[in-house]
């Protein structure tokens, strides 16, 4: 699996856990890795990954309720807010992706699991983020 689609899975993860939050994370993560094929290095990945995102999902949703001013943050669609977290997450406490990598799977994610004005919206929060 390449990391492109490793994003994409936990994106999924990140997503569909705001459907099923009384779940604990952990079992939702193991019943999503069951569903897939993956690899033993890969999975370990995948779930170190998304368990940081949700550990630090109330900074996040701070720093993009802080960028997207005019939006409040129960206004951004769940598609959304996945893809930003998971931008963000890997811009500020993953050093080995660059942030500009971080940034364009972010707007490809957008484009492919959005709407037509997704794309447009993810760069705008991600960038008033990175340039303040």
């Amino acid at each position: 699996m390449n990391r492109k689609n490793i994003r994409e899975n936990i994106f999924k993860i990140i997503f569909s856990y705001e459907f099923g939050l009384e779940v604990p994370i952990e079992e939702h993560i193991e019943d999503y890795l069951g569903t897939i094929e993956v690899k033993d290095d890969e999975a370990v990945y995948i779930k170190t990954k998304a368990m940081g995102i949700v550990s630090k999902k109330a900074e996040l949703d701070a720093t993009i309720g802080s960028s997207s001013t005019s939006w409040n943050l129960k206004r951004i669609a769940n598609v959304e807010m996945a893809i930003l977290r998971l931008a963000l997450f890997e811009i500020l406490y993953d050093e080995e992706i660059p942030t500009n990598v971080a940034i364009n799977e972010a707007i490809e994610m957008a484009r492919k699991y959005g709407g037509d004005q997704s794309p447009k919206f993810v760069n705008g929060v991600i960038a008033g983020i990175v340039n303040e």
